[in-house]
């Protein structure tokens, strides 16, 4: 699974916009998550498929003796839930695609999941092994209105 950013330009929207690009093995294809585009957007379609003809060069470079070869491989679209096209939230579906996809079951965030996510994301990664900031908590709380 890959975490894709793309740079928009359009008149709808600006800006970066999150989306997953994943490789199921299974299916033979490469599979795209995206929580503000559709199926048939020319836009996905083009950023996508190039970004799969960069993976598919560093896979014939780097894999080519690998008993499963991408080249052939197309790609599907997934139709997920959107979220509003000027919402700023695309990065919180991305996680949760990369979270949960299982190459079946596309999860089903509501926009008012967002807050919660948000807020079980953020206690994974201060509370991770790998965060080397054992005074987080205490940081947190001065630093925030109505901390301690």
């Amino acid at each position: 699974m890959f975490p894709v950013i793309e740079e928009m330009g359009g008149k709808e929207v600006s800006g970066h916009h999150w989306y997953v690009l994943c490789i199921n093995n299974t299916a033979q294809r490469f599979e795209a998550l995206d929580s503000l585009c559709s199926k048939g957007n020319i836009g996905l379609i083009y950023h996508a498929n190039t970004v799969t003809r960069r993976i598919k060069e560093a896979w014939k470079l780097y894999y080519h003796k690998s008993r499963v070869q991408i080249e052939n491989y197309e790609l599907e679209i997934i139709d997920a839930p959107k979220k509003a096209v000027r919402s700023v939230q695309c990065g919180f579906y991305m996680l949760e695609y990369l979270d949960k996809w299982d190459g079946v079951n596309v999860p089903r965030n509501r926009k008012e999941d967002i807050q919660k996510i948000k807020k079980m994301t953020a206690n994974k990664w201060l509370t991770a092994s790998f965060n080397k900031n054992k005074k987080w908590k205490q940081q947190l709380d001065n630093n925030c209105p109505g901390g301690k």
